[in-house]
């Protein structure tokens, strides 16, 4: 197939998107003041994770950024060109959000440059295990991403880039976007009409890449 690159930090140009927003899960349950907290838990959950399976350092890593990185930023505004660094303070494009909330978990990356670039070059520079959905239905894609277990995903769009988080039972969309809200959010991904309506889906499976795992935790 075809590949096809689209640029991170973009609108998303997306009409029907209150319902997905309806049906969002928007949790702001931390202050913003204990941001840097969150972040300082990475040195020993890279400590542990090293007595660790990498599948289990793997999911570890997933739950950490989920868990602990995630609900500082929900509610976040999302803009076009924002950059902010600090959840809940200034706005924040889709690319941003998801550089932003790897560097802040640990993961060594130039945050702006990769912010800029197409995401499916973001993708390639993170994980070589990649799988384009895009020749799938809606349904056929969510249970493919799910029967891969749990972990954490950067997704490529037609006009958006997020993530994916898999908890074993439910597949979230974690992202920052212009529909709905226009904030950062958290929703079921089979709900999320952002997802539904895309018709470019690639997904790269970085918490369940060895090497990735591997490179953060070294």
């Amino acid at each position: 197939m075809k590949s096809i690159f689209i640029p991170l930090s973009c609108l998303l140009f997306y009409v029907g998107a209150s319902k997905a927003a309806e049906r969002s899960s928007i949790i702001n349950s931390k202050p913003v003041n204990t941001y840097v907290q969150a972040k300082s838990k990475v040195t020993n959950l890279k400590k542990s994770c090293c007595t660790m399976t990498i599948k289990k350092s793997g999911e570890a890593f997933a739950t950490y950024i989920d868990k602990e990185i995630v609900p500082f930023w929900l509610g976040t505004p999302w803009d076009y060109n924002g950059i902010t660094q600090t959840p809940g303070k200034g706005k924040i494009a889709c690319g941003y959000f998801v550089t932003t909330v790897l560097r802040d978990a640990g993961v060594k990356i130039n945050r702006v440059k990769m912010a800029q670039c197409a995401s499916e070059t973001m993708i390639n520079s993170l994980t070589k295990k990649k799988v384009n959905y895009s020749a799938n239905s809606f349904t056929a894609f969510i249970e493919k991403v799910k029967a891969k277990g749990k972990g954490l995903s950067v997704i490529g769009l037609d006009n958006h880039t997020g993530f994916l988080y898999n908890d074993g039972k439910e597949l979230w969309f974690i992202h920052s976007s212009v529909a709905g809200t226009g904030k950062v959010v958290k929703e079921k991904a089979r709900s999320s009409g952002v997802l539904y309506y895309s018709k470019y889906k690639v997904v790269g499976f970085i918490s369940q890449d060895a090497n990735f795992i591997k490179r953060w935790l070294y």
